[in-house]
């Protein structure tokens, strides 16, 4: 029972309820939902291995990832090749290399939907299904300088200089 004696109440994040009930439509923000939050990260080889017992002798390994988007310790955001179904389990191998380091972990594809912009390339939601406390720390690590002033500053300069037309 919720305060006041009132069933079906709930405390919001800002500490108002709304009430639910058949007729009530209650509006969550995905945002929300997150336990932990996600950065945009670069320069970072990725790559993603459908798990099964083929692929694990190397039969039929291919890499599905083109790019990893964005990272949170409870998962990752991978631009892919192709639609992987949800529940999908997936083997992921990140390097980095300004840390010069590798983490690696098991996870599950949560949603994959198709690129607005690109009808070949997906956009697919992983769960970290076992994630090593050494990779947890990584994470940290990688959070703190993708997320820095320093790193902000080399990035913009990056796309300045990529960018002809920003340059005249």
């Amino acid at each position: 029972m919720g305060e006041g004696g009132s069933s079906g109440s709930f405390p919001s994040v800002g500490g108002r309820k709304d009430l639910a009930s058949s007729s009530t439509r209650i509006r969550v923000n995905r945002e929300e939902l997150r336990q932990t939050s996600r950065f945009r990260v670069e320069n970072t080889k990725t790559e993603m291995y459908l798990q099964g017992f083929l692929t694990r002798i190397g039969i039929g390994r291919t890499n599905e990832a083109r790019v990893a988007v964005n990272l949170s310790e409870g998962g990752i955001l991978v631009s892919t090749r192709g639609k992987l179904a949800p529940g999908t389990k997936v083997r992921i191998r990140l390097e980095m290399e300004k840390f010069k380091d590798v983490i690696e972990a098991e996870g599950e594809v949560r949603w994959c939907y198709v690129s607005a912009r690109n009808a070949s390339e997906y956009y697919t939601g992983i769960r970290f299904l076992k994630l090593a406390p050494a990779d947890v720390s990584k994470i940290g690590q990688m959070r703190a300088w993708f997320t820095s002033p320093e790193f902000k500053q080399k990035s913009a300069t990056r796309r300045r200089m990529a960018d002809p037309e920003l340059l005249t």
